[in-house]
């Protein structure tokens, strides 16, 4: 209950929250304070950006 409330405070779904921790469990692991409520948004657009891959080269 109280990481549900601690997600809520700064205005994040916490089933949303909650699943992100999850699916990127490894990462949480190796940086859990980037991963608190209050910042988890930019850990989750960088995991998602290295999941995704570099963008493809326009001189290729």
């Amino acid at each position: 209950m109280t990481l549900i409330h601690t997600a809520e405070l700064p205005k994040i779904e916490p089933f949303q929250y909650l699943v992100s921790l999850l699916r990127h469990a490894a990462k949480v692991a190796l940086d859990p304070a980037a991963w608190m409520p209050w910042n988890y948004t930019e850990a989750l657009a960088r995991a998602e950006a290295q999941r995704a891959g570099p963008p493809p080269d326009p001189a290729a």
